[in-house]
């Protein structure tokens, strides 16, 4: 009874903090004003009330992110802790800190300066900067992640102000192994976020820089999953760079010469992942931004031997295949009934071309042969096919057979078999775009698929959004309002004629990839499987607003991307200890009341001195 009592107490305490901090900033517009008492009410927990043993007092403990109070430390514990005359006298809660932090936030002018502030404020108190990110998600994931990131990254020798994260260089490759234990201990590291920067977001090799996407990607699977900060660990490796810009810059910080390839980048990764393997067998590793030529084979080499995930490949399939299972839904029709044309076949589209046709052959039951003949992949070539040259690695799946398509019309031989003649011969039912290619799905093309399929699903995936193959308004147009639509790129509502608006989802990896960590965490497993991704991948459709709604998105909002995450980490923990990979010696499944209790949450628990 006196633990639920303090729970009930925490609770209020959140819900009523919420309320003063909004009056108190009734000067924003609505749009920046704090979120309602039931986003911050899910911080409540009794875990929180537990208080963190620490020996460091004084200028270490205001020294340590994730410890540090600032001005919100009590008076008691300004005594206990050797804090007196080291603040300034007034005590201000989180809730004041955090109106005082996002004042001096909206003071910044462009984005890149916010971010610097954003970073030196995560570098001084993680509580505060993750509280403050949650209270504001929509209007900070922008900043902290894309598209302000690539700005960061590509200036990042010039805006370089101290170090964080871990720089494994080659010609240090000997001590590897020592550089790694001694900057955490493997019992303190849950994540790993692992990048070489050649294919950082749009914006291609990056060099050393790109530990920003790291840190990035991490802040991500704290604020969704509940991650603990200090128990991941961003990883660069530092291969050398092709970026003559970089090169010619005086100020780069990275290893000045041309990018490593073949076999001793081959040897430097397999180190690498060796001793992720050997020293952190609990740990989930997450490869970030690799280039093309590499991701997939990186991917598929070490995935068997432990677990790991690539997100260009495989988050963007599984946001992509639950929002298409929401989709298919709402049509009355099944995944494994459907056409699919991929237009675009790089990183991102195999990936999702590849998730889908494991999703046809696990939930559908296809065979393999089956599922290849539910696709059609264009890419630079045009329409993939068995006579198509310098096929990359996996777009060996998506081939139609040359004698099929002998007799369909082809514009330019350069070009292949383009885009509209695929339509009009495939007679797709889904129409998904990768490719970069601005405007691509045209009226005509459009046009042409609805002739055929009386609610057409096309997801124009490219970003920033003024690459986007279409935009959903014209889409909504052409098709007479029957569209399904998912894009990549943050787009306005449509406003419908009868006053109604059409919300257009965003097809963002963030809504699976916290889960999938958080679930691959706890449960200790030693793979992430297809079945795994499958699990989670179902948790997230079952969410879609569209299934209540004819008119609402075809994924959950951001805004509820704590909740999201607790649904997909239970699916997922729960498959594993099904497929037998789990570790965490349990008798029973999961449940999200306990998953979410494994969440660590940006609130100020008590402190504990110990000798």
């Amino acid at each position: 009874m006196m633990l639920s009592h303090r729970i009930t107490k925490l609770r209020q305490s959140v819900i009523n903090s919420t309320r003063l901090l909004s009056s108190s900033q009734s000067h924003l517009s609505p749009a920046k004003a704090s979120p309602a008492p039931k986003e911050l009410d899910v911080l409540a927990h009794a875990k929180n009330l537990e208080p963190i043993r620490t020996h460091l007092k004084g200028r270490a403990l205001l020294q340590h992110p994730p410890l540090n109070k600032g001005a919100a430390f009590t008076r008691e514990e300004r005594e206990q802790f050797g804090l007196l005359a080291l603040l300034p006298y007034e005590c201000h809660d989180l809730d004041m800190q955090c109106q005082r932090a996002y004042t001096q936030l909206s003071t910044r002018g462009d984005p890149l300066s916010k971010y610097t502030f954003l970073t030196s404020l995560r570098d001084q108190n993680l509580v505060l900067f993750y509280n403050l990110a949650l209270r504001h998600l929509e209007e900070v994931l922008p900043i902290i992640y894309t598209p302000t990131v690539g700005e960061a990254i590509q200036k990042y020798s010039n805006i370089w102000r101290r170090p964080d994260g871990l720089f494994l260089s080659y010609p240090d490759r000997k001590h590897m192994r020592d550089y790694m234990l001694s900057y955490k201990r493997p019992k303190d590291v849950d994540l790993i976020v692992v990048t070489d920067s050649e294919g950082i977001l749009g914006i291609g090799d990056q060099g050393v820089g790109g530990i920003l996407i790291t840190i990035g990607k991490g802040n991500i699977y704290t604020l969704g999953a509940g991650i603990n900060p200090a128990r991941i660990l961003p990883v660069v490796l530092d291969v050398g760079t092709d970026n003559q810009t970089l090169l010619n810059d005086p100020l780069y910080l990275g290893m000045r010469r041309s990018r490593m390839r073949g076999s001793e980048y081959d040897a430097f990764v397999d180190q690498f992942m060796t001793i992720v393997r050997d020293e952190y067998p609990d740990c989930f590793l997450h490869f970030e931004d690799f280039g093309v030529s590499n991701a997939g084979r990186i991917l598929n080499r070490y995935r068997p031997l432990q677990s790991c995930f690539n997100d260009d490949m495989q988050g963007t399939a599984a946001v992509v295949l639950s929002a298409l299972m929401s989709a298919v839904k709402s049509t009355n029709s099944e995944l494994k009934d459907q056409r699919i044309v991929v237009f675009g076949c790089g990183t991102a589209g195999l990936g999702i071309a590849d998730g889908i046709r494991t999703a046809l052959m696990i939930e559908g039951g296809l065979t393999s042969e089956e599922a290849r003949k539910r696709f059609w992949v264009i890419d630079r070539p045009g329409l993939l096919t068995t006579n198509t040259p310098g096929l990359r690695p996996g777009q060996e799946n998506f081939v139609r057979d040359a004698e099929e398509v002998t007799e369909w019309h082809v514009e330019d031989e350069k070009k292949g078999i383009e885009l509209l003649e695929v339509v009009k011969k495939a007679k797709p039912t889904i129409l998904i775009g990768c490719s970069t290619m601005a405007g691509a799905f045209n009226e005509k093309v459009v046009k042409e698929m609805a002739s055929h399929v009386e609610r057409p699903i096309i997801f124009p995936l490219s970003n920033p959004t003024r690459l986007a193959e279409a935009d959903p308004y014209d889409l909504n147009e052409w098709t007479n309002g029957k569209v399904l639509v998912a894009t990549g790129s943050p787009f306005p509502p449509i406003k419908l004629e009868n006053g109604k608006e059409k919300v257009i989802g965003q097809s963002n990896n963030a809504l699976v990839y916290p889960g999938f960590g958080l679930g691959v965490i706890i449960s200790k497993a030693s793979q992430l499987t297809d079945s795994m991704i499958t699990a989670g991948v179902t948790a997230l459709a079952k969410l879609a607003p569209a299934l209540e709604d004819p008119e609402g998105s075809l994924l959950p909002s951001l805004k509820d991307l704590r909740t999201v995450s607790v649904k997909v980490a239970t699916a997922v923990a729960n498959q594993a200890r099904a497929e037998g990979v789990a570790n965490d010696h349990r008798k029973e499944d999961w449940t999200e009341e306990e998953v979410r209790g494994q969440q660590w949450d940006p609130v100020y628990r008590p402190l504990e001195y110990v000798d």
